[in-house]
């Protein structure tokens, strides 16, 4: 398949985003955040390949929002084509080696193209610091890390091929500010970002866009988190529906949304950006000292910040690094 295949953007002009003659994957799609996506993709006319974990009698009793896979995956499918859509399911850990090859070429296979990735698939519950080990850690990277990054290698070639593609991420907004009792899983959701901006800065060149999303929203895993308050999920429920979440997938999964490495936390029926940031830069003239540190603390931690552009070349260290080498350097003898 060449970039002549994939046809350009048809227009920004305002209008229903429609999917039509485009092929999603979303992964841990069986249930909660994952379903919504799915079908909100299908309803859209997009064909899906809905992915998810093999049944728990294999060995294996949660999928991305906890889903239960062959149920939920072949349900979810089963749904899809009832209103008529189109739509395969897959089921295997993205994570474990040669499943998200395998998934890539079910969705060749079936529909003839991938023009859009979902990668959602995740685990959580509480963990206190005290019981957290290296297996622990290992089990959160495995799932959330290893397997985002496996499902976009995959893809990565024949998105390349076709100079074209959107690969949508699934962060939290627990992986920029922490939250208590969830080490594991604001580690791995952190990591993701990372790996969003760099995937970012590879395929800006490639017609690639990648985008995380962070959902805000009723799921499995939010159910687990509230366990010992039912009250808070049944709130959660009732105002945060995954629908929220699954429009802004589908904004950042669209032929003309051409932003990229960008984050957006999504829920309640709103959604707004997210982002790692850089603030005020203290300067002096001398080498740095630990009380000039001190005198300029209500700078460092009480002034502006600002978000710097994808790739953070430009941001007031590396200035201050360019300015100081051009200075030191007219001093040095000829």
């Amino acid at each position: 398949m060449t970039a002549a295949d994939v046809s350009a953007p048809s227009s920004t002009a305002p209008g229903p985003l429609s999917f039509a003659g485009r092929t999603v994957v979303v992964t841990g799609a069986g249930r909660g955040v994952g379903r919504a996506h799915a079908l909100a993709f299908a309803a859209r006319g997009a064909a899906v390949v809905v992915n998810d974990l093999p049944d728990p009698a294999d060995g294996q009793d949660e999928g991305a929002d906890g889903a239960e896979g062959t149920e939920g995956a072949e349900a979810v499918v089963a749904e899809i084509r009832r209103a008529g859509g189109r739509a395969v399911a897959h089921l295997g850990d993205v994570a474990a080696p040669g499943v998200a090859e395998a998934l890539v070429e079910r969705a060749f296979g079936e529909f003839g193209r991938v023009d859009v990735v979902v990668a959602n698939a995740g685990i959580d519950r509480i963990v206190r610091l005290r019981e957290v080990t290296a297996d622990v850690l290992t089990e959160f990277f495995r799932v959330h890390v290893l397997g985002t990054w496996a499902l976009c290698s995959a893809v990565w070639p024949h998105l390349a091929e076709q100079g074209y593609g959107r690969i949508v991420t699934t962060t939290s907004a627990a992986g920029y500010f922490g939250l208590a009792a969830a080490l594991p899983y604001t580690v791995a959701k952190g990591a993701l970002h990372g790996l969003t901006q760099t995937l970012a800065l590879e395929g800006a060149r490639r017609g690639i866009t990648v985008n995380a999303v962070a959902p805000f929203a009723a799921s499995r895993l939010a159910a687990d988190r509230t366990r010992s308050r039912p009250e808070m999920y049944e709130a959660i429920e009732r105002v945060a529906p995954p629908a929220s979440v699954a429009a802004v997938a589908l904004w950042l999964a669209h032929e003309s949304t051409t932003v990229t490495g960008m984050a957006f936390e999504a829920g309640v029926d709103a959604v707004g950006r997210i982002a790692v940031a850089t603030g005020d830069v203290l300067t002096v003239d001398g080498a740095l000292t630990p009380e000039d540190v001190r005198a300029g603390a209500a700078l460092l931690t009480g002034g502006e910040v600002t978000v710097p552009d994808l790739g953070a070349a430009d941001r007031p260290l590396t200035r201050r690094l360019t300015e100081r080498a051009a200075a030191t350097a007219t001093d040095r003898p000829a």
